[in-house]
């Protein structure tokens, strides 16, 4: 990849048309831009790569208006995104920062995504959001630019990043990976025809499209396939073929002294299954609490399902998190399940 943060010699186009009521939006974020210094942006936790590239986008960008910006997250920034522009900012605590002016929230619009312990230190007087999921919170921000069309966060962010002119090298990366995770290298069903253009744009700018898919999905270190091995084990598929759960136990990390990260992408084997509708992978996080993620073959809107347990995301992809033993879990998923897949 072509290395510094050279800017390409053309502006790019705010690609397709703004409602009024977004471009409205993105208007009150430019004037909060304006008028802040200090800037925390920060992603939900167990971050993929629509939430880490947002995060470091947009604090790029910020930066380069000659703002102060902190970049956080709970956990750490998965493997096979250290490679990102701006990587080297990012931090896992907010000890001695100073007093934050905009709390900005990626790839996220409910506050205890950002984790429970998230310290009140780094909320700033003014809390905006950065979003693209249909659910959402609606009683904590003051600010939410969000559109549930866009096939990521990323994608809100560019027509953002086209106010400033020409777009970094830096920041078009990181741009690029939120476009090319978030819609599993443009395979899922919210791939569109603005996510194809706006990618196109990126690429202009000079992203390398081998390279980035490349540092991304084969990089892989061979303990990934081992701990594949061992979760690929517990794989179990309901009667009719519909329903398939994968479980990660906190025993798998420790046995093999590996980080938590390693499992991103675990899931889809299980959807891929011949017959499945929806996949379900539970990932214990050592207190008695699984992470329950789902992914959908389309049939089935999963962000309805972990609504139903606290939880929320997209149509095909969502999650949420339940504290119980967990064959009592798969048994009452698998009876919510049935009744969405009856609907």
């Amino acid at each position: 990849m072509t290395e510094g943060s050279g800017e390409s010699d053309r502006t790019p186009s705010p690609i397709g048309e703004c409602s009024p009521e977004l471009r409205s939006r993105i208007d009150s974020f430019e004037d909060l831009v304006e008028q802040n210094d200090h800037f925390l942006v920060v992603g939900h936790t167990s971050p993929d790569g629509d939430a880490v590239g947002s995060t470091l986008a947009l604090a790029l960008l910020l930066q380069e208006q000659g703002k102060t910006v902190t970049v956080y997250n709970r956990d750490p920034i998965p493997y096979n995104f250290t490679f990102l522009p701006g990587a080297d900012q990012w931090r896992t605590d907010l000890e001695g920062i100073d007093p934050v002016d905009v709390t900005v929230l990626l790839d996220c619009a409910i506050p205890t995504r950002i984790g429970e312990d998230f310290p009140e230190h780094g909320w700033g007087e003014t809390v905006a959001v950065v979003d693209h999921h249909v659910t959402w919170d609606s009683d904590f921000a003051d600010l939410y630019l969000r559109d549930p069309k866009a096939a990521a966060t990323g994608e809100v962010l560019y027509r953002v990043a086209t106010r400033y002119g020409a777009i970094s090298l830096d920041v078009a990366t990181n741009l690029y990976c939120c476009l090319m995770t978030d819609t599993g290298s443009f395979r899922y069903s919210n791939t569109s025809r603005t996510a194809f253009r706006v990618a196109g744009e990126l690429i202009e700018i000079g992203v390398e499209p081998w390279e980035m898919a490349s540092e991304i999905y084969e990089n892989q270190p061979r303990e990934r396939f081992e701990l594949l091995c061992k979760v690929l084990n517990t794989l179990s598929v309901s009667a009719q073929g519909r329903l398939a759960f994968l479980r990660v136990e906190k025993d798998m990390f420790q046995e093999m002294d590996v980080d938590e990260d390693l499992t991103d992408g675990f899931i889809n084997y299980a959807r891929s299954i011949r017959g499945v509708e929806v996949a379900t992978q539970l990932r214990d996080d050592g207190s008695g609490r699984w992470r329950v993620s789902f992914r959908s073959r389309g049939k089935v809107d999963v962000s309805a399902l972990a609504e139903k347990f606290g939880g929320g995301g997209h149509y095909n992809a969502a999650g949420c998190v339940i504290e119980a033993e967990p064959d009592e879990i798969e048994d009452k998923l698998s009876r919510a399940l049935v009744e969405l897949l009856e609907e």
